[in-house]
């Protein structure tokens, strides 16, 4: 992509200013040629930061498909205001709803979709109820059960700790201190306690969220056909189609990776339902 389609934007939420950067689609007639546009609903702490470059080319990737792409950082996260542990998922899913309004309202998108990585990927499912108008979604291995990716993220705190405290470590009592304590150390990222029971809470299959546009739910992983879970939130939801790719979890990791074969599987869906809203749409004007 040449520079001139991207550019740093400011994204009005809750009388803040969002971090944010447009990829055009590379359409030169203005407004009225942008029809589809995503945005990007990133992952959670860590994870964001170990996604961030393969978030960016799949942006300029899907822009050259003519998809207009709208990457943001949330409230205390990157370049946006605030500090990390004063926010949680409620926030996050009213600033997904205010970047979704943003691309319709600043940049003329008529059919405005999201993608998501995991926690980003659960959220963006939930923001129609926080009034987002979303046409369509990508979830790329949503998180399913928030109680369990929180212990997970625990048990990786446990670890650090038991390498900096050594002998003294008490797996026990640094459980039972993170459990009460208002501020909790996640890989370098503070999370308060209301975010920790917020996200504890979320559990796609016990309270699927109320969402009828079409979506693509992708588990990324070791096997090529869909975990059952996946399968299960497909089944729970009017139009989606769920899916697998090998991937290597590039959103855990430091270092080179690639997510090829996950942005080849997104940009094939995107073609069939382009396809299929234009014979839609053609069969309702007739």
């Amino acid at each position: 992509m040449s520079p001139e389609t991207e550019r740093v934007v400011r994204i009005p939420c809750d009388g803040e200013a969002l971090h944010g950067v447009f990829h055009d689609c590379g359409y030169d007639d203005g407004v009225e040629g942008r029809e589809w546009g995503m945005v990007f609903c990133d992952p959670f702490a860590e994870e964001k930061k170990c996604a961030h470059r393969v978030l960016v080319e799949a942006a300029r990737s899907l822009a050259l498909a003519n998809f207009a792409c709208l990457r943001f950082d949330y409230r205390g996260c990157g370049d946006s205001p605030g500090g990390f542990g004063d926010f949680g998922p409620g926030d996050w899913i009213g600033d997904i709803s205010a970047a979704t309004e943003f691309m319709r309202e600043e940049f003329g998108v008529a059919r405005v979709g999201i993608l998501g990585l995991r926690l980003g990927a659960t959220m963006g499912l939930m923001a129609p109820q926080r009034g987002a108008r979303i046409d369509f979604a990508v979830l790329w291995e949503p998180v399913i059960d928030g109680g369990r990716y929180l212990n997970l993220n625990l048990k990786r705190s446990l670890i650090k700790a038991m390498m900096t405290d050594g002998d003294a470590f008490d797996a026990d009592a640094v459980r039972d201190r993170h459990a009460d304590e208002t501020l909790v150390d996640f890989d370098g990222y503070t999370v308060g306690l209301s975010a920790r029971e917020a996200i504890a809470q979320l559990s796609l299959l016990a309270d699927p969220p109320q969402f009828a546009a079409p979506t693509l739910i992708l588990n990324l992983g070791s096997r090529d056909e869909p975990a059952r879970g996946y399968r299960e939130l497909a089944e729970l939801m009017d139009d989606a189609t769920v899916g697998a790719v090998v991937q290597e979890p590039f959103w855990n990791r430091i270092g080179l990776a690639s997510a090829e074969q996950a942005i080849e599987a997104t940009e094939l869906w995107l073609a069939e339902l382009q396809t299929r809203t234009m014979l839609d749409t053609g069969a309702a004007e007739q």
